[in-house]
């Protein structure tokens, strides 16, 4: 249990970054990375927070906006945003984006289901799998929704899960003790317009039962707005700055919801109102930067810290993928091939597997790991039959993991 100074400060940072908004600000290891948003949005800029230094790191694919990015293994997981910055009608990513800070690379994930594609959505990751709440479809003209789903990444699977009890964007998800917190946001682009209505209930997904609930009225947010930064801070749910319906400067406020007591209770406010960015626990402290000053578009620097400044991080280091160099089968038989995470604390996803050679149809993959994370230090089977009665047949299984690198298994029939 943290002892919680009501204080937010100033860090006075190196500014040599891009001040930017609708954007993602998410630990890596032992720094921190701001990148998408309205300003330059494939740029990334990385923080020795140690040193007080920022560098770049490598470009991102496209323009990521309006998203929750999380880390998870060792690497930083973009799973629904928008691509283009087309104001109002942004489009949502294809894709799940995976970027690896070991190997300062992108990665492409698999494709999203394309009736589930969306951006400004919640998103938060629970025994090994992300959760994906509400969000717009259309960018900022009317289509918001209130999807919820499952993505494995392990298994590369995506489930549909019983909808939110009601629709919301802008907006960040948070997990709380084995609950799914969706608060803050709004509908954008409907009747009310583009900042209207705020959303002030907060919805629960119990993710033992597998049960939404919502809040009594009398647990409504206290204070409604869009764009806050959510996180969980000593197991109580912290909404963080945001912007109203109304133009004007963008919040201060924060508010504290503790699930033990069912009350809210508000903070000391920001130093520097603000909406449109993530913020990040780290160690006893909450650390925010970025977003908008004021309603709407609007830029700015100025990362603060609640609490305490002394963020807690470890390297991150790249895993490499090792198996046996050569599988000799008996026609026809059928055999699992174990593919090993080892060396570093960053998981290696998968992006293709094939078998290549003179005699490649001779074999055949019963079970592929295609687009699968194998989690640092831990294994994953392909499963591989020799599909002829035939001997003396030879191939190669070539898995292509982490931006091109590749491990081949040479497969043989005796």
């Amino acid at each position: 249990m943290i002892i919680a100074q009501d204080v937010w400060i100033d860090k006075n940072e190196n500014q040599d970054y891009v001040a930017r908004h609708e954007c993602s600000f998410v630990q890596s290891g032992n720094t921190f990375i701001l990148f998408g948003g309205r300003e330059q949005a494939k740029r990334l800029d990385v923080y020795n927070y140690k040193e007080n230094k920022w560098t770049q790191g490598a470009s991102a694919p496209i323009e990521f906006n309006h998203f929750q990015a999380i880390e998870y293994d060792g690497l930083i997981w973009i799973v629904g945003a928008f691509k283009s910055n087309n104001f109002p009608n942004e489009v949502p990513a294809d894709h799940v984006y995976i970027y690896n800070p070991a190997l300062n690379a992108w990665l492409k994930g698999p494709e999203i289901p394309k009736n589930r594609k969306r951006g400004g959505a919640g998103l938060v990751m629970h025994n090994d799998k992300f959760y994906l709440v509400a969000g717009n479809s259309k960018g900022h003209n009317g289509g918001f929704v209130s999807w919820f789903d499952q993505y494995d990444p392990l298994n590369n699977t995506w489930k549909q899960l019983n909808d939110a009890p009601r629709s919301r964007d802008h907006f960040s998800a948070v997990v709380i003790n084995d609950k799914i917190y969706a608060a803050s946001g709004r509908k954008s682009g409907g009747p009310g317009g583009t900042f209207a209505p705020l959303i002030p209930q907060v919805d629960i997904y119990d993710l033992k039962t597998k049960r939404w609930s919502t809040l009594e009225n009398g647990q409504n947010l206290p204070t409604p707005r869009a764009g806050a930064s959510c996180v969980n801070f000593n197991n109580e749910l912290f909404v963080i700055g945001g912007e109203g319906e109304q133009s004007g400067p963008a919040f201060k406020k924060v508010e504290a919801y503790n699930p033990s007591t069912n009350k809210w209770t508000t903070k000391t406010d920001l130093n520097f109102g603000r909406h449109g960015t993530q913020a990040i626990v780290s160690g006893p402290g909450i650390f925010i930067a970025g977003g908008s000053p004021v309603q709407a578009g609007g830029r700015m620097h100025n990362m603060e810290v609640y609490n305490n400044d002394k963020p807690v991080g470890v390297a991150i280091e790249a895993s490499i993928l090792t198996a046996s160099n050569k599988i000799d089968f008996e026609p026809n038989q059928t055999k699992n091939i174990p593919i090993i995470s080892s060396g570093g604390n960053a998981g290696n996803f998968i992006s293709k597997i094939e078998i290549i050679g003179v005699d490649a149809s001779s074999f055949k993959i019963q079970k592929s790991i295609s687009h699968h994370l194998i989690k640092s230090s831990t294994k994953q089977d392909i499963t591989i039959t020799a599909s002829t009665l035939q001997n003396n047949k030879q191939a190669n299984l070539v898995i292509t993991y982490d931006n091109q690198k590749k491990l081949i298994i040479k497969l043989a029939i005796l």
